[in-house]
């Protein structure tokens, strides 16, 4: 999806966004709140950077999203994005969404 995005000219920035309405809002995903109590031995540490190679291979807008995006650590819950402005931000998005389909006179009904 991140692809298709990119392909259509998005920016990473809206791609990002975008990625978060439609995950957590729009398909259901929730992050994970708690810490992974993975272990930080050495060879954890490496295998943990070959899968991030073999990622970066397999999926090259995944890892290009993942490097471009900024937090504001003081709105993260968990490890992760900063969870209010992306619920905010999914939250204009749908509402703009249902104003211009009321604004249209859109029903479900043929």
């Amino acid at each position: 999806m991140i692809g298709v995005f990119r392909a259509g000219g998005f920016p990473l920035d809206l791609t990002h966004h975008v990625m978060h309405a439609l995950g957590s809002r729009a398909l259901g995903f929730t992050e994970e709140l708690f810490d992974d109590p993975a272990s930080t031995a050495p060879q954890e540490v490496r295998a943990q950077a070959a899968a991030y190679e073999g990622m970066a291979r397999h999926y090259p807008h995944v890892i290009e999203l993942a490097r471009s995006v900024a937090q504001d650590r003081a709105s993260v819950v968990g490890q992760g994005c900063d969870d209010r402005f992306e619920f905010e931000f999914a939250l204009d998005v749908l509402l703009d969404g249902f104003e211009r389909l009321h604004g249209q006179g859109w029903t479900s009904t043929p």
